[in-house]
């Protein structure tokens, strides 16, 4: 704002800055790599196959959802692997039993990223005690060690992902837009919010 025709030279040497970062490098790789995978296991039909196999011990809405709850919480080691695979692996599930996408996605988004928080064998616990190191937080060495006696200190992870069975159950009930969307998903049939793309 202050030199409007230095705007884009600006926002050029920042960029080039943030992308010669090495974590920032290391994040955009593994992304991308995450991303070519699942791209790969919706393509193959392994996604399709791993769903039908579920299907078998699946029943309901109710079963659908704390199936991904706990395929969320075995898949810790990164949040951006445990939302898409979880997500492309419940979505024909979730389909059949009338769950809304926005309630899937909810628990596979509360569930991703909380987790692979408070276990600390996670692609973050590395990231944030580098970070730690770095900012100089944490002595050099001990950026992991520091991160993991922050833990039990992290509130907002625990009550994120201990608050999916209560909402799944309905002892905390819907309100708002999340109560209409699960309102068409089970009445209407429609799963997906109207102008989204399945």
């Amino acid at each position: 704002m202050l030199g409007p025709t230095e705007a884009l030279n600006g926002l050029a040497e920042r960029s080039q800055q943030v992308l010669a970062n090495p974590d920032v490098i290391w994040v955009i790789l593994v992304c991308g790599l995450m991303g070519s995978l699942i791209g790969l296991l919706l393509r193959s039909g392994a996604s399709a196959t791993f769903a039908d196999k579920l299907s078998n011990h699946i029943k309901g809405r109710r079963s659908t959802l704390m199936a991904a709850w706990s395929m969320g919480i075995f898949l810790f080691v990164d949040d951006y692997l445990n939302s898409l695979a979880v997500g492309t692996a419940m979505r024909k599930l979730s389909d059949k039993y009338k769950v809304s996408r926005e309630m899937l996605a909810y628990v596979v988004d509360s569930t991703a990223a909380p987790i692979s928080v408070i276990i600390p064998v996670s692609t973050w616990a590395v990231f944030f005690g580098k970070l730690m190191e770095t900012n100089n937080i944490a002595p050099p060495g001990q950026g992991v060690s520091t991160y993991i006696t922050a833990i039990p200190y992290m509130l907002y992870p625990w009550f994120a992902v201990l608050m999916i069975p209560l909402v799944v159950s309905g002892i905390i009930p819907l309100i708002g837009p999340m109560k209409k969307s699960e309102k068409r998903a089970k009445t209407d049939g429609k799963c997906v919010p109207p102008g989204a793309k399945r």
